[in-house]
């Protein structure tokens, strides 16, 4: 087990004041059987109404509301988590995490990657839905390129699979993708990971112990060093943070995200991997 410090930091400047903003924010991580949660900071600014509840999927969601004009929106949330290493998720398979949705049709693309999968999956003996997935990670992984700016947040997983590069989004969108195709449950997972840049995206396959988590970005199993904020379908269920608002203003946003191990002397320190 370890415990770990995070911070995530989200804002929006608009080039003119915007009215009737509404919001729905999936910037919390809720406590499972890997994880436990303690908040030390939930600051979200500006906000009339806030309520806490939880979505379709279980994930926690924050919804609430600005009628004023601003110019700025934005939040941080911080604390800590105590994190389980590679332990499966035990929660019940819903049948919808069997077929495709939005971001991971079953596209030729998905089809002859699958084939492939399964090709290799034969030829090594893997029978097991975990130890399929970790030989689907394993080919994305080789034959995928991680390009910042290659793609963006409505690229799909057919799409990404056919230009051969993407980010952490896509490798996640792919996978899952691949796996629903060869029969497996699979989830895409919106999270944290130990170091310093943006929110990192992830998959659950199920199996017969509950849900294991993969990495196919980085060709890992999810350990300690990881948090949740999100599971659903795919990245469309995940968003971290949408809304609506009344007004023609343009609109940039920030994101800081920083996750360090707290130790027993009293340092930090973690690993170097590659983010969303």
């Amino acid at each position: 087990m370890k415990k770990l410090r995070f911070i995530y930091r989200m804002e929006i400047q608009f080039s003119s004041p915007v009215n009737s903003h509404y919001f729905a924010l999936r910037c919390i991580p809720g406590d499972c059987s890997r994880q436990r949660i303690a908040l030390t900071e939930q600051n979200i600014y500006p906000a009339d109404y806030l309520a806490r509840t939880k979505d379709g999927f279980g994930n926690i969601r924050l919804s609430g509301c600005c009628q004023g004009p601003h110019e700025t929106f934005g939040y941080t949330i911080a604390g800590t988590a105590l994190t389980r290493g590679m332990e499966a998720v035990k929660e019940p398979l819903h049948p919808m995490y069997r077929y495709p949705s939005a971001y991971t049709r079953p596209v030729p693309e998905i089809a002859v990657f699958a084939g492939k999968a399964e090709k290799l999956c034969r030829k090594l003996g893997k029978k097991q839905n975990l130890e399929k997935a970790v030989c689907v990670m394993g080919m994305l992984y080789e034959g995928f390129s991680y390009v910042p700016g290659s793609t963006d947040i409505s690229t799909t997983a057919g799409e990404a699979l056919k230009q051969g590069k993407g980010v952490c989004q896509d490798y996640a969108h792919i996978m899952t993708a691949v796996l629903r195709y060869m029969g497996i449950p699979a989830r895409y997972v919106a999270g944290l990971m130990i170091g310093e840049g943006y929110t990192h995206a992830w998959v659950e396959v199920y199996t017969r112990d509950g849900w294991y988590g993969v990495d196919p970005t980085n060709n890992l199993h999810i350990d300690e060093y990881y948090i949740k904020l999100a599971h659903g379908r795919d990245y469309g269920d995940c968003v971290t943070d949408r809304g609506c608002f009344r007004g023609t203003a343009g609109q940039v946003q920030k994101i800081y995200v920083k996750v360090e191990e707290i130790k027993n002397d009293g340092n930090s320190g973690g690993n170097e991997t590659a983010g969303g």
